[in-house]
């Protein structure tokens, strides 16, 4: 009895019937996580992460009111969709982009870096370690700063993003590169 109470456990867990979560499935470990279901309208995505590393629940507030005034709803508004994970850690980073990944992410969605200061330096290296499966999965650009900054995040800055945006549809889509002159302002 007690050997096959074990067996219907051990394939209940090999099936997958108990799946393990991972933290960013809850909302609460995303300073920003945009609605999924806004794909239609909006061609690409965001990951922002911030220069302050997550160390404890006093700090929560200023971390979320800080992303949402760089990189919030209204400035990327129907540009990408943003996402920026809580983390402490290079692991935090690494679980929180598979989880974009396996979640959001379509094959071939144009996606963009923006990493300021100390987590900006983690993004930077996760890019660096994985350049050819990010270029292959749709990362169409990279802005860092060695120091977090209010304003690093600008207008400039999102014109470029939408340019490369651009480039990158035209591309999925003719199989060749855009003639620099059809990216007129």
């Amino acid at each position: 009895m007690k050997g096959s109470a074990i067996a219907i456990v051990a394939s209940a867990l090999l099936s997958g019937c108990f799946s393990v979560k991972s933290p960013y499935d809850y909302v609460e470990n995303w300073l920003i996580r945009e609605d999924p279901a806004r794909t239609f309208a909006i061609h690409s995505d965001l990951i922002y992460v911030q220069g302050r590393l997550y160390v404890d629940m006093k700090e929560l507030s200023e971390m979320s009111s800080y992303a949402k005034s760089e990189v919030g709803r209204g400035r990327f508004n129907g540009v990408a969709r943003v996402f920026s994970p809580l983390i402490a850690n290079d692991k935090d980073l690494e679980d929180a982009l598979d989880w974009y990944f396996s979640h959001h992410h379509e094959k071939n969605r144009p996606f963009s870096f923006i990493g300021e200061g100390e987590g900006g330096a983690l993004l930077k290296a996760y890019e660096e370690k994985n350049a050819e499966k990010l270029r292959k999965k749709g990362l169409i650009i990279s802005y860092y700063t060695e120091t977090s900054r209010k304003g690093f995040v600008n207008d400039s800055m999102v014109r470029e993003i939408r340019r490369a945006i651009t480039r990158a549809r035209y591309r999925a889509q003719w199989r060749r590169e855009m003639p620099e002159d059809m990216l007129k302002e």
